[in-house]
């Protein structure tokens, strides 16, 4: 699965400006979804605490007073006009679903105060700096997640009452009958372990059972699906939560240690994320860049930039590519931001090479193909090849900083080879300009020389494709 980030409130006018022609572009670049990030109304509140930050901010999307489509995007009949558009280019739609809070000034508070969590000293210890006072009298705890400083537009939900859960798989349900798919904002924590352990860590084990006996997703996803079974849920998740999450019946978890191993060009760190078994890569939804992190093309050099991208493109799972990414560009948008501060050029030839790259690795082989990592016998390379009855094809890519040139380099392809039972010569084709060449064995093993295949020296990865000769 292929999923496009677009910033819902980016669009000046609306859910409009995504037009039949981009969604036709997307679909044929081999995209399946796009997710629409920030569709919900947004909290007055919020917005007024967001200007303390910075003028120009407008609130943050993910202060949700309650589940209404945005009327400054053009509102519920604009955004089903845009989920027909893009279902009719085979393109699902995904949206955000903020399960740990709410906005500070949702209506919610003062109908269902009981839906949140507030001051009492037998349950935590706590401080002022992690409460405020609601206009009701009530003293609500601030949303937040435990290694950041609390999120001041929001108010934090108590999952241990029985009709806020009631309550969040009904909105889950009616999600499900507007778009195709949620991706559950900082999803673990909501888990019961750790809502026992930031919310209620002086209640009795009992106290705690009989009030929160079951976990939320699980129950709210199978509940969902009874409803509508190809719905889908995407966690956003941290902590090394992903198994559970993935387990309760999440389709898809957040890979960023693999995102993590590729800023930090550490290619162990990369290898051991590809060992972790076919079905674990299935689910998982790789990135080099999303909202919340920084532009790649501020973290990367042009090469390096590829090399990731090709990566991710090229593994069994699913890929996230963020709006504005392709085109280069650098500055990081707060998510309160409607309008960016500097007048980016598109870098029109990352663009072309993202193009080539999406397309190149739509076919079927990195869907369904079988998936091996090998030794291509150069430090700091990974390399795996894919596989089907038709296709063998290897990536490999400079993770880890290195002292010689990748494309004047020897790679070691005998993988190959063995995966066609050649015996003699092969075809290896460079797949990003079609140059080829006959591939004979020395000494038992197969070689190539990327600057052989028309490779430029600045090149840090590879896509080759080999066939018996």
């Amino acid at each position: 699965m292929r999923i496009y980030e677009i910033n819902s409130r980016l669009r000046s006018s609306g859910f409009q400006q995504v037009t039949d022609e981009e969604l036709t572009h997307l679909a044929k670049l081999g995209f399946n979804s796009i997710w629409m990030m920030g569709v919900w109304q947004i909290s007055k509140g919020a917005k007024g605490i967001s200007k303390i930050i910075a003028e120009d901010f407008e609130g943050s999307p993910y202060a949700i007073p309650n589940y209404k489509i945005n009327k400054d995007l053009g509102g519920k009949k604009s955004f089903s006009d845009l989920v027909k558009r893009a279902h009719a280019v085979n393109l699902s739609v995904v949206v955000d679903f903020v399960s740990n809070h709410m906005a500070l000034d949702t209506p919610w508070l003062k109908r269902h105060p009981n839906f949140f969590i507030r001051s009492d000293v037998k349950a935590r210890q706590q401080n002022t700096g992690q409460f405020f006072l609601h206009p009701t009298g009530e003293v609500v705890a601030f949303g937040r997640d435990p290694h950041f400083p609390p999120w001041h537009d929001t108010a934090q939900l108590d999952y241990t009452e029985k009709k806020l859960r009631e309550r969040m798989t009904k909105v889950l349900t009616r999600i499900s009958q507007l778009a195709d798919g949620v991706r559950c904002d900082m999803a673990m924590l909501i888990l019961r372990d750790y809502f026992r352990q930031q919310w209620y860590p002086f209640a009795s084990t009992d106290w705690f059972d009989a009030r929160m006996p079951e976990e939320f997703w699980d129950k709210a996803i199978h509940a969902v699906k009874a409803c509508r079974t190809d719905f889908t849920f995407i966690a956003e998740s941290y902590w090394d939560k992903e198994p559970e999450l993935l387990d309760m019946g999440f389709a898809l978890a957040y890979e960023k240690k693999l995102y993590d191993g590729l800023v930090a060009r550490n290619a162990a760190l990369v290898t051991a994320r590809l060992l972790r078994g076919r079905a674990a890569m299935e689910k998982s939804l790789y990135f080099i860049e999303n909202h919340d992190e920084e532009r790649a093309a501020s973290l990367f050099d042009r090469e390096h930039h590829m090399a990731s991208a090709a990566l991710i493109l090229s593994l069994p799972g699913s890929t996230l590519i963020h709006e504005g990414q392709m085109s280069g560009r650098r500055e990081r948008m707060p998510v309160q931001r409607l309008r960016p501060l500097t007048a980016e050029p598109e870098d029109l030839e990352l663009q072309s090479a993202y193009e080539q790259l999406l397309t190149v690795t739509k076919d079927e082989v990195f869907a369904k193909g079988d998936f091996q990592l090998f030794d291509s016998d150069v430090y700091g390379v990974v390399a795996y090849l894919r596989q089907t009855s038709e296709r063998v094809i290897a990536y490999c890519g400079q993770i880890s900083e290195a002292w010689h040139n990748f494309s004047a380099t020897p790679l070691n392809i005998t993988a190959l080879a063995q995966a066609l039972h050649a015996e003699g010569e092969i075809r290896v084709t460079n797949l990003l300009n079609s140059h080829a060449k006959l591939i004979a064995a020395k000494n038992g093993s197969y070689h190539v020389q990327l600057n052989e295949f028309g490779a430029s020296h600045e090149a840090r990865f590879c896509l080759l494709e080999a066939t018996l000769a």
